[in-house]
């Protein structure tokens, strides 16, 4: 068995005993996938990443915050003058302790100009899961100003899109719970089944772990 072939083993192995052990969370988060038949799905998962990003602190502010979650619902800031929308975005990301405020407050305006651009919540829905497959889905969600390939990623596996199944996110500051660091910088050298999303984190294909 090659060295490449011998690593992907022993990962597989590492992400099977996991699922085992965390069945019950694994089953729960499963269950998000009931997220899908959100109307607003789109803007919803877009705003859940705009949030997050750089910390989880701004997802409590914003996503867990009702009060300011209503203040950047699609319907609401639909109803303002284009002024008033890009102020209180740019208020509420602040008020929520969003990192980066000022600039994901442009993503989210930038956002919410393509939803407008493509007919609106229920058409771009329509249009992202008619998309061929995962690179489709990933590619139309990267069309979104602020979304790359890892949180286009991670909208869909959050939802456990039937696409995204085979796929399992690592962040590489955490590998020391997984206990395979080493594997992972070698899959990352060696084998086309690993692919590199930004700093920080990566993600594994194809590996056969359920």
């Amino acid at each position: 068995m090659t060295s490449a072939a011998n690593a992907r083993k022993k990962l597989v192995s590492v992400g099977k005993r996991l699922a085992r052990e965390n069945k019950a969370h694994l089953d729960y988060m499963k269950s998000w996938r009931d997220q899908l038949e959100r109307p607003d799905f789109v803007w919803h998962y877009l705003l859940q990443s705009f949030s997050s990003m750089g910390g989880v602190r701004g997802s409590h502010g914003l996503i867990d915050n009702k009060s300011n979650y209503r203040k950047v619902r699609y319907e609401l800031l639909a109803r303002l003058w284009p002024e008033a929308r890009a102020l209180q975005i740019e208020l509420t990301c602040v008020a929520a302790k969003i990192r980066w405020p000022a600039t994901k407050a442009r993503y989210i305006l930038g956002c919410f100009e393509r939803v407008e651009e493509l007919g609106g919540l229920k058409t771009a829905k329509r249009l992202l899961l008619a998309q061929e497959g995962r690179a489709g889905k990933i590619r139309f969600l990267q069309s979104f100003p602020g979304i790359g390939p890892k949180y286009a990623r991670n909208i869909m596996m959050d939802v456990y899109h039937e696409d995204f199944r085979d796929s399992i996110a690592i962040d590489t500051r955490n590998t020391v719970h997984f206990g395979c660091l080493g594997i992972i910088v070698w899959l990352l050298r060696r084998t086309g089944e690993v692919l590199s999303l930004g700093s920080g984190s990566c993600r594994v294909e194809r590996l056969g772990i359920r």
